[in-house]
Parts: C-alpha cells; sequence; structure tokens
C-alpha cells in the first residue's frame, strides 16, 4: 500500500468517524439508504438493513483528496483480492478490492476498496454507476460468491445528494 492511498484511508475513516460511525456498523444508523456529507465535499451514500445494522455497502466520494471508496460488511473471510458487483437489470459496476479481516478496526470483516478519483475517473464512475443506482429492481450486491439484493425503496433523494456533490449534477 503507498504513502497516498494509506493517507486517503486514513482520510475516509476519520470522515466516517467525524460523520457519525466508524468504517463498518454504527448504532446511530437507521434502516435503509442514507447520506452523510461534510463541508470539505465528501459525501458517503449507504445502505442499513436494520437500524443499527452492518453497513453492507458505503460508497464514499472524498473530493478533498480525489478518492472514491467502496465498503461493506458482507465479505468472505480471509485478505484475499476479490471482485465486488453491484447489478441492477443489464447495467453492472464491478471493481476489485480486498477483504480486511478487521475493516476499520472494529473486529468486522469487510470489503474494502479504494480509487484515485480525478475529473476523468469520476466521469467514468458516474457513467457506470447511474444505470445501476437509478434502475427500477433491487441492485444485486455481490462480494466474490456472496450475493444479496439491496432494495431501491428510498434512494432516490440520497442518491441526488451523492450525486450532487460528488459528480456536479443532480
Amino acid at each position: 500500500m503507498t504513502t497516498r492511498t494509506r493517507c486517503t484511508w486514513a482520510a475516509a475513516i476519520a470522515a466516517l468517524f467525524f460523520l457519525g460511525g466508524s468504517a463498518f456498523a454504527d448504532k446511530g444508523d437507521k434502516r435503509g439508504w442514507s447520506l452523510d456529507s461534510d463541508p470539505r465535499k465528501r459525501v458517503f451514500l449507504k445502505f442499513v438493513p436494520t437500524d443499527a445494522g452492518p453497513r453492507i455497502l458505503v460508497l464514499g466520494c472524498l473530493r478533498d483528496v480525489d478518492s472514491f471508496v467502496v465498503m461493506s460488511e458482507q465479505g468472505v473471510a480471509g485478505t484475499q483480492s476479490v471482485t465486488l458487483t453491484l447489478a441492477n437489470g443489464p447495467a453492472r459496476y464491478s471493481l476489485e478490492g480486498k477483504i480486511e479481516p478487521d475493516g476499520a478496526g472494529v473486529g468486522q470483516a469487510g470489503f474494502v476498496s479504494e480509487l484515485d478519483a480525478d475529473a476523468t475517473m469520476l466521469r467514468q464512475l458516474r457513467a457506470k454507476l447511474l444505470p445501476v443506482l437509478e434502475g427500477k429492481g433491487p441492485i444485486v450486491l455481490t462480494i466474490g460468491q456472496a450475493s444479496r439484493e439491496l432494495p431501491v425503496t428510498g434512494l432516490s433523494k440520497p442518491w441526488s445528494g451523492f450525486k450532487a456533490v460528488c459528480f456536479g449534477q443532480r
């Protein structure tokens, strides 16, 4: 892991703590989709299946450090490289990451991936994520061989806020 990557991860985790929790489960998380943001142009879109439950999906856009992070408490034991895929009908977004045995220092294993996100990368991410997160059907989250469906109910308002900060569009 490069120094830049370590600094970016530290910034992402610090931002999540600042926004009311760790990178993983927080007792204050409410069921469903939600959005956290801060004045430094950092925004986090989260899905939690139950009140105070695990953060099944976190998309983080840290504009101040040109970083995009994807985290999930749904994972596979081990530290191997693994692919996370979000699918909605024919639309798909996939990225490589790894299972961290102690994701954010809270004793919970989970998927983590970080991308350098300059303006060009953000345009590419927007083109891939929009069809998945704006589709009609449930979103299928797959990590390795494990899959689960995430509802699209309640996603539209948090997604709109995420797009505005991360991609500069409503």
